[in-house]
């Protein structure tokens, strides 16, 4: 019995063994015909079994010869890789696995290409579905239904709600710096600390400008309005955290079995969020429709996407459905919207203040060169009025875009044809790219490389984002140098609609805390003895980045930064 039990285990090994080798083969075949550089792996993030493991593998990487492919194994391999694999491989090569074949390009304008032809490229839904959690959404949709996602998302994104969220991320950073200058003369925080104050304050402008629900800094995610079981902040804070957790238990529920009490907390935190959804929206709805809420008078998303929603089932209703196509969203639409909105929202800005304060800790230059603007526009602007103040605030902006270069929330998006073979012309010949083959624009690689960029491609200098006008004296953000691509909100018609919004809050936050505070680097008992040893703890701490979601420091715990109050 045993031995046949053996036999057939055998069998069935032999046999997946023996389909991915078959996979393998008749992939590596198909990318032969580009005629480009390639590189096989033998498993890759397709293989969402391999996600999971792939850290327990690392080991494979030091075997001298056979051990080049683990890299392109991960997701997120362009965080580290960047663009060397380009200096050998040139700025197209094709990373061929059993489960697919994929295109890596590393030239700016093809990637811009790529990213204008929205008709012709599609995001693959087998990357792409496991972002529909909720339900369909913006980031998934392609085609003429992207289009109809667009309609109704974008009016939610105004200069109403940026106003909005340029108040709320004032109120909820000086409620921080409250409770920081409780320390004074001066507070150290850890990068995990610092990690956790940006996400709350993220998450508290997501919930105020999102979706109308206030919270203080302090104690905000204590307060449970009546009939929930958490505050709202509170649930998206818990969702966006475990993120992983919720995909893996909603694709792959059996995986519950394993961990049950994990399993039951997040989905019903899940469900938590889907009720407040279905509260606010048919609140709104009702507010709408009753004459209420019309005309633009709430700033807040979920308010002027559903007057939005309304207004096209209004023209359906007058002008009838042309092609038996609707154009108004779904609720199961909106609630994927609304989440795509937090999730973007919360890791993009969340992230990029994250990984500013250290880096300006780290560059007093830098932070004095940006202290400067910013005194000379809060000492002559009492009120600090979004519409006056903002624009003002060049050089943080600046901040922000070098930190995004370096340290993006997406380090490549990935297309594929979408109906019939499609051409490129790639080191100035042209390619025909067959259908279902990913296309993945290195956007990591793209925004470090020096050919571009300098040979200080990875250093972390935003005054190479300063223009200045020669007859004013007026600066302003400048374009990429030439030839160069930034994609750190993407590019072209499906550029990230919440790009403002995300500046916006940036901009507000870091303008704050070094309006008050000067940043040094943290020395740590036992860790570090000398500011120069702080200062290259973080930079340190910085450059090993892994990556979950987005990227994440692996030990915030080994270096810190301290406020320091002016």
């Amino acid at each position: 019995m045993a031995i046949t039990f053996l036999s057939l285990v055998y069998i069935l090994i032999l046999g997946w063994v023996s389909l991915r080798a078959f996979r393998l083969t008749r992939n590596y075949l198909e990318a032969r015909k580009l005629g480009l550089p390639i590189i096989v792996i033998p498993v890759s993030k397709e293989d969402r079994w391999w996600i999971i493991i792939w850290g327990k593998f690392a080991w494979i990487q030091q075997i001298p010869i056979l051990g080049y492919w683990l890299p392109y194994s991960h997701h997120a391999w362009s965080l580290h890789e960047r663009h060397r694999p380009h200096l050998k491989h040139g700025d197209a090569f094709v990373i061929v696995s059993p489960t697919a074949n994929e295109l890596v390009i590393n030239d700016p304008q093809v990637g811009m290409e790529i990213q204008a032809q929205y008709k012709s490229w599609y995001k693959p839904n087998t990357l792409y579905d496991v972002f529909d959690i909720f339900g369909p959404c913006m980031i998934t949709a392609n085609g003429e239904d992207w289009q109809r996602h667009r309609r109704i998302v974008n009016p939610a994104f105004r200069e109403q709600n940026h106003r909005l969220v340029w108040e709320e991320s004032l109120r909820q950073t000086r409620q921080m710096l409250d409770v920081i200058g409780r320390r004074l003369p001066s507070a150290s925080l850890t990068l995990l600390n610092v990690r956790n104050n940006a996400a709350l304050i993220a998450m508290h402008v997501l919930s105020g400008a999102g979706f109308g629900h206030g919270h203080d800094f302090e104690g905000g995610l204590q307060h449970v309005p009546a009939g929930h079981t958490r505050s709202l902040a509170d649930t998206l804070l818990y969702l966006l955290n475990n993120l992983l957790y919720f995909i893996v238990f909603m694709y792959w529920g059996w995986l519950g079995y394993l961990g049950p009490g994990k399993y039951k907390e997040v989905m019903g935190v899940a469900a938590e969020f889907r009720h407040y959804m279905k509260e606010v929206i048919a609140y709104n709805r009702a507010t709408t429709q009753g004459g209420g809420g019309g005309g633009g008078q709430n700033a807040d998303i979920v308010s002027a996407l559903v007057e939005a929603d309304e207004a096209a089932k209004r023209e359906e209703k007058t002008f009838g459905i042309a092609g038996g196509r609707p154009i108004h969203l779904t609720d199961e639409e909106l609630f994927g919207n609304l989440f795509l909105f937090n999730m973007a929202g919360y890791e993009t800005t969340a992230n990029a203040i994250t990984y500013t304060i250290p880096y300006l800790a780290a560059n007093r230059a830098v932070q004095d060169w940006v202290g400067q603007e910013i005194d000379g526009v809060f000492n002559t602007h009492e009120t600090l009025k979004y519409e006056e103040v903002f624009p003002l605030l060049v050089r943080v902006l600046a901040v922000m875009y070098e930190t995004l270069r370096l340290w993006g929330p997406a380090t490549d998006v990935a297309r594929w044809a979408s109906s019939n073979d499609e051409t490129l012309r790639i080191n100035g010949e042209k390619k025909v790219i067959p259908k279902r083959m990913y296309v993945s624009t290195n956007f990591y690689g793209i925004h470090s490389d020096p050919r571009w960029w300098g040979e200080d491609s990875l250093q972390w200098r935003p005054q190479r984002w300063i223009q200045v006008d020669p007859k004013t004296g007026k600066e302003s953000i400048a374009p990429p140098p030439k030839g160069a691509a930034y994609l750190a909100w993407s590019a072209g018609p499906r550029v990230c609609p919440g790009r403002k919004f995300s500046q916006v809050e940036f901009v507000a936050v870091i303008s704050t805390i070094l309006r008050k505070y000067r940043l040094d680097p943290m020395i740590i008992e036992g860790k570090t003895s000398t500011k120069e040893e702080a200062r290259d703890a973080l930079i340190r701490e910085i450059d090993g980045s892994g990556y979950v979601v987005t990227p994440r420091f692996r030990n915030p715990e080994n270096a810190g930064v301290v406020f320091v109050g002016r």
